[in-house]
């Protein structure tokens, strides 16, 4: 199992996407960032799409607003 780290901001925007009850299996780190598991397989479509350069965090915000019909930046 991996981990990816992303901003709170993220975070939350995860949670309030969330379908089904939301239940964290993240870590907040003391500077506020979280460290969150996925599996393999999310890991590699994350890496099948990340732009070069590219952090956890900003990829995961791409597909948030993608999502939510805005924008990519």
């Amino acid at each position: 199992m991996k981990t990816i780290v992303i901003s709170n901001a993220t975070y939350w925007a995860i949670a309030d996407l969330a379908i089904l009850p939301f239940r964290s299996t993240a870590a907040k780190q003391p500077d506020g960032t979280w460290l969150v598991p996925v599996s393999d397989e999310v890991w590699h479509r994350l890496e099948d799409h990340r732009l070069a350069g590219e952090s956890d965090d900003d990829l995961v915000q791409r597909f948030i607003r993608s999502h939510r019909g805005q924008r990519p930046n």
